[in-house]
């Protein structure tokens, strides 16, 4: 049997310093992790800016009539706003609410009345690849206008266009409601009563 170590060799192996384990080069890290939050601080700072530096929608008081230009005016439903971005002084109207889009066209025609009726059709198909919902069918406003309508629908979109050609003032009408296709359905009737309030200045 093996004799006990003595007090002094005791003491010696516990006084005796434990080898340190060879450190790992540590990564510099710290230039790439501030250039990082520099250039995302940058981005989100960039959004905001941007955000308020596009005209938001502007509220259109109840009861208000908008032109469209060339003495074509409507009615807004209420609570809808004005994009004015979309618009254009004396040739484009443009409102929304919520993801619904409402817009009146005036357009110079010297042309017969379907021809903006067919070039409107070809864009939705070709240019939008959206479906035409049966053939255009034609309507009347409460205030005498006449045109002709269809409707469209796509995968993320659905809407509804509305035409009325102006031959002996050689202008055109074009009326655009769209929106995501359950809100479409939902909103079609604010966007046909204010189709209906559609007038045409009489001429001087």
């Amino acid at each position: 049997m093996p004799l006990p170590p003595t007090a002094a060799a005791a003491a010696a192996a516990v006084l005796r310093p434990v080898p340190e384990l060879p450190r790992r080069v540590p990564y510099r890290t710290l230039g790439v992790s501030a250039l990082i939050l520099a250039l995302i601080a940058l981005f989100v700072g960039g959004l905001t800016a941007w955000n308020r530096s596009v005209p938001g929608g502007r509220p259109i008081p109840a009861g208000l009539e908008l032109e469209a230009g060339r003495g074509v005016y409507y009615r807004p439903a209420d609570d809808w706003k004005l994009d004015t971005v979309r618009s254009r002084t004396g040739s484009v109207s443009a409102i929304f609410h919520g993801a619904n889009r409402f817009t009146v066209r005036v357009l110079e025609w010297r042309g017969g009345p379907e021809g903006p009726l067919l070039r409107q059709r070809a864009r939705f198909e070709r240019g939008q690849r959206l479906a035409i919902e049966g053939e255009p069918e034609p309507f009347k406003t409460s205030g005498g206008l006449q045109g002709m309508s269809f409707g469209y629908f796509g995968p993320t979109l659905s809407g509804r266009y509305w035409q009325i050609t102006d031959v002996s003032r050689q202008r055109v009408v074009q009326v655009d409601f769209h929106s995501v296709p359950e809100g479409a359905e939902n909103s079609l009737d604010e966007a046909e009563e204010m189709v209906d309030s559609l007038r045409l200045e009489a001429r001087p």
